[in-house]
């Protein structure tokens, strides 16, 4: 089985939401947080990580089912 990873991204204007292993079109967001607080509502909804990456490189994985970063 796939990994269901949503990844947020930096994109050229604003940020990006794009989905590993689920049948999801990207999306594109005005704000890093708007980003997140999406990709979060669908990473609990199906039981994915998230993982943030900012314009630096650094990223962050969250579990949908773990509030710790890691």
């Amino acid at each position: 089985m796939q990994s269901r990873i949503i990844r947020v991204l930096p994109a050229e204007c604003g940020w990006a939401l794009e989905f590993g292993g689920l049948d999801m079109q990207a999306r594109r967001f005005p704000t890093m947080e708007a980003a997140i607080a999406a990709g979060w509502d669908v990473a609990i909804r199906e039981n994915a990580e998230l993982l943030i990456q900012r314009h630096g490189g650094d990223r962050h994985l969250r579990d949908a089912c773990d509030d710790e970063p890691q």
